[in-house]
């Protein structure tokens, strides 16, 4: 896919989905970006590529915070001098405190949306410069198929990442940069545990046409796709990748 030489970010990278799409990118020859908002889990994965041979660095940021996304930026400039993909895969998810509508803290309603929602803006807004001065860019946000489903708050906030993803494209698309974004499915990791009620899971398979549970790698093989030079005139678009549990028509 020609990822040598080409910088990836990856947010919420310390664990999780996020730590294996960093591990696949390394693995595919680009210099990886490790951002988190925790410090060791950050340097561990970091750690962890650069053993493998790969060129990685750790990078704590906030990304709710536009400081510490700029702070963030600022690093991989100095660092890389460029940068050429970014995966916002930093959300609320495996720790999500479930509420109604009608009874959810206005807070906890800021909190979620500025991680899920304003976290990809603005690190998106930030690494643009780097990516207009090559003249290519590749963004993935990863929204969820809970925007297509009754999932509170959550749900609110991956809808409105799609909206962001085709609003953000038809902003870039002239200066070579492409948004979009993966809905991933049923993925039975450690935060989907925490989440999904015991014997959901089997439903939710069944419930697919594709019997099993999803893999980062699944989510992966998409995210490859959308970052290489063969998805140049594809822009704006969400993609579940989620078994066929549900789709759009």
């Amino acid at each position: 896919m020609g990822y040598e030489g080409k910088v990836a970010i990856v947010t919420g990278a310390g664990r999780g989905l996020g730590r294996d799409y960093a591990r696949s990118f390394a693995a595919e020859g680009a210099r990886v970006v490790v951002a988190d908002i925790n410090a060791g889990d950050a340097k561990e994965v970091a750690a962890e590529l650069d053993h493998r041979g790969a060129e990685a660095v750790a990078v704590v940021v906030d990304v709710s915070d536009e400081a510490s996304v700029s702070e963030m930026a600022d690093a991989i400039r100095d660092r890389f001098g460029r940068a050429d993909i970014i995966v916002n895969n930093a959300g609320i998810w495996g720790d999500l405190e479930r509420h109604k509508l009608l009874d959810i803290p206005t807070s906890y309603w800021d909190t979620v949306l500025a991680v899920n929602l304003r976290g990809p803006l603005l690190c998106t807004r930030a690494v643009v410069p780097l990516m207009r001065e090559r003249g290519w860019g590749r963004v993935v946000n990863i929204s969820s198929m809970g925007a297509y489903m009754v999932s509170g708050v959550y749900g609110v906030s991956k809808l409105g990442l799609n909206q962001l993803t085709y609003a953000l494209a038809s902003e870039l698309g002239a200066d070579g940069i492409t948004v979009n974004a993966v809905a991933p499915g049923t993925i039975a990791n450690e935060a989907s545990r925490r989440q999904v009620p015991d014997g959901a899971f089997e439903r939710l398979v069944n419930a697919s046409i594709i019997k099993r549970t999803g893999t980062s790698a699944d989510l992966f093989g998409m995210i490859r796709y959308l970052t290489s030079d063969e998805a140049e005139w594809v822009t704006g678009q969400t993609f579940l990748v989620n078994g066929g549990y549900n789709t759009r028509l």
